[in-house]
């Protein structure tokens, strides 16, 4: 899906917009995100988007005449002790290296960001009332005062509101307007919207309030500042005490209306595109509370249970995270941990062209078509 604009794209360029939507300082303490191989300055025209930097990826990224590599899984996950190219990893080492192919990951923060991974896995169950499960940090909340002349305030609220601006659980485009009288006098060099230069004004505004996660208040005030007629825009920023918005790496939520246990084995291998799943426990006749978390998620297991859950679906489990007759009416469906997560890859890549496209990069975004599990069944 090509998508063209007017600014050349470098790897930090683009790197700073994937910051904006999935935070790097959201991932887990040690986990390798950001940028792995490659440099900075680096121009980029085209992004291959995988689950990992397999030898197939990589390949098929110098065949598209891609020169950035976005994956979920990091390149390096624990420190290199050499750099040999007679072994697999050195080998792929140095064709990226050689090749000039950067390559950047998402890893945890790309599980616990709103419209990451898990929300993903949600949407594709057709689960409804969905909430964060396995809760690992909250960002901070602010709230953004600004005030806007009479007859401009839906121009401002429609620039402030983005995925997590102005959001109140399931309820986006949250905002409140009081209406008062602001003063002001133009000095020399000024050029004022409303008034004269040396001469005091009064006008009728709004204050509009709305609330803003941390990670998106730079972001936001420049949107404020393009969108608001005045020369000189005043807004206020409070830290908030509020709970702030949840992180987590799995969510729960509902079918309505519930399902029969085969019917919902039916779905499931259909959503995740699988033949078989492994069941762990003791599967309840019908389904209505359902938690799901990609990848390896095990340890979920308890926490999915706290909620109230029937059915948890993730992508593996170890034998000792499961007990095969656990809890009457709790089962465990593992579909395996590659399965769990490449099915997002495709939505992810149409998120980040567009994402891309309206900051202006010049930059090609496709998904890899070569994925394959790293093992087959025999």
């Amino acid at each position: 899906m090509p998508l063209f604009s007017s600014m050349a794209a470098k790897v930090k360029d683009i790197l700073a917009v994937v910051n904006e939507a999935y935070p790097f300082e959201w991932a887990v303490p040690d986990d390798p995100v950001g940028l792995q191989a490659g440099h900075p300055e680096s121009l980029v025209n085209r992004v291959l988007v995988a689950l990992e930097a397999s030898p197939a990826a990589v390949a098929e990224a110098r065949k598209v005449g891609a020169e950035m590599l976005l994956t979920h899984h990091p390149l390096i996950y624990r420190p290199v002790g050499e750099l040999r190219e007679d072994r697999p990893a050195g080998q792929l080492l140095a064709a990226l290296i050689r090749g000039g192919l950067a390559v950047a990951s998402c890893h945890s923060n790309l599980d616990v960001a709103p419209q990451g991974l898990n929300d993903h896995l949600a949407k594709i169950l057709s689960l409804v009332g969905v909430q964060v499960m396995g809760v690992v940090k909250r960002e901070p909340w602010y709230k953004l005062a600004v005030f806007v002349p009479v007859g401009y305030e839906d121009r401002v609220r429609q620039a402030l509101f983005d995925d997590r601006v102005g959001v109140i659980g399931n309820y986006s485009h949250c905002s409140f307007a009081a209406r008062g009288q602001g003063t002001f006098l133009p000095r020399e060099g000024a050029r004022p919207f409303r008034g004269q230069v040396a001469c005091l004004s009064r006008a009728e505004e709004s204050r509009l309030e709305v609330l803003v996660p941390e990670s998106r208040i730079q972001a936001t005030v420049a949107r404020l500042k393009a969108a608001h007629p005045y020369e000189e825009v005043a807004y206020d920023l409070y830290p908030l005490k509020n709970p702030g918005l949840p992180l987590g790496f799995g969510r729960f939520g509902r079918w309505q209306p519930p399902k029969e246990f085969t019917a919902a084995l039916a779905q499931v291998k259909a959503a995740f595109g699988v033949d078989t799943v492994r069941v762990w426990g003791r599967p309840p006749a019908v389904v209505e509370r359902v938690a799901v978390a990609g990848g390896s998620g095990g340890e979920l297991i308890a926490e999915a249970q706290h909620h109230g859950a029937q059915l948890y679906i993730t992508g593996e489990v170890r034998h000792h995270q499961a007990v095969p007759r656990g809890p009457e009416d709790f089962t465990v469906l593992e579909v395996g941990h590659f399965a769990s997560e490449v099915v997002f890859m495709p939505a992810w890549t149409e998120r980040l062209a567009l994402l891309f496209q309206e900051k202006g990069l010049a930059v090609q975004v496709r998904v890899s078509e070569t994925e394959q599990p790293p093992f087959y069944c025999a």
